[in-house]
């Protein structure tokens, strides 16, 4: 029981320390990160071709090539994957899955929409090793 009374009383002096941490978020920033794109969303960076009538915004862009990999990777032929970021959005319609060379692609449909404007792209993509799609046309 001696010994009970010193540990209780660091533990209580420590308190206000530990509390301190936690109300000032332990020194981390409270400017929000962006979570970590994937390999495979990073793989397609540029693939959507700019429109000088529709600008992506960033997390517009980013939105938009999770969609096109998820269409391009586990998309059913002809089902939309759709998008929407900052007013903006998007659907990419994957084709089937046909064979160049040894490499496995697929043809999609793009399109975007912000209001009464609606830009449609078409291109296709070759996948390239673990899972990553290259963007060919």
């Amino acid at each position: 029981m001696r010994h009970v009374a010193p540990t209780l009383a660091l533990l209580l002096l420590a308190l206000p320390m530990l509390g301190g941490c936690l109300s000032a978020g332990a020194g981390l920033s409270s400017t929000p990160v962006a979570a970590p794109v994937p390999a495979g969303v990073a793989a397609l960076k540029g693939s959507i071709a700019p429109v000088a009538s529709l600008k992506l915004s960033p997390k517009a862009e980013q939105q938009a090539l999770v969609a096109e990999y998820q269409a391009l990777q586990f998309g059913a032929v002809g089902q939309p994957v759709a998008w929407e970021a900052d007013g903006i959005r998007g659907e990419f319609v994957p084709t089937q899955l046909y064979r160049v060379g040894s490499q496995d692609c697929r043809g999609f449909t793009h399109v975007i929409s912000k209001g009464a404007t609606r830009v449609k792209q078409v291109g296709s993509a070759c996948r390239s090793g673990d899972d990553l799609w290259t963007p060919v046309a």
